[in-house]
């Protein structure tokens, strides 16, 4: 098991892939699930949109936090720039990651996110595959968990 506060995500995908998301489009490898997590974490919370999308699958879906599923990359990118400019992730608790074959992974997990001050704790699943050796979220849903 690994540990997936922030900082030990960062060190162990620094490590992993000698790399980390950086400036507008930039994105790290994402030869591990704990790199793209890191790379999903850093992208987030910087607002990098090119960076953020580009871990996704081009014809990727997302249930997030409204009642719409967005299709596809550009889909995605105007729903992650539709959220406020205080959304933070604050934690990604350990996520529990399931191989149904070498190169795909089912992932679930907490996450801890803040919209400046004010928690807005999540549960998110992601179906993951793995396509030249990088990793790619083909499948997101996040909903609110209500135990706050």
């Amino acid at each position: 098991m690994i540990d997936c506060d922030l900082p030990s995500l960062r060190k162990a995908a620094r490590e992993t892939t000698q790399a980390s998301v950086q400036g507008e489009g930039c994105i790290a490898p994402t030869p591990t699930i704990e790199a793209l997590i890191t790379a999903w974490v850093e992208a987030f919370n910087a607002r990098d949109l090119n960076a953020h999308v580009a871990l996704y699958t081009h014809d990727a879906t997302l249930f997030g936090s409204r009642p719409v599923l967005s299709i596809g990359r550009e889909a995605i990118r105007a729903y992650f720039a539709a959220l406020g400019p205080e959304v933070r992730a604050e934690r990604f608790h350990e996520p529990q990651v399931i191989h149904p074959t070498p190169q795909t992974a089912a992932i679930a997990a907490f996450v801890d996110f803040v919209d400046g001050v004010v928690p807005s704790p999540y549960r998110m699943t992601w179906m993951a595959v793995q396509r030249d050796g990088e990793w790619r979220i083909a499948q997101h849903h996040g909903s609110p968990r209500l135990d706050g």
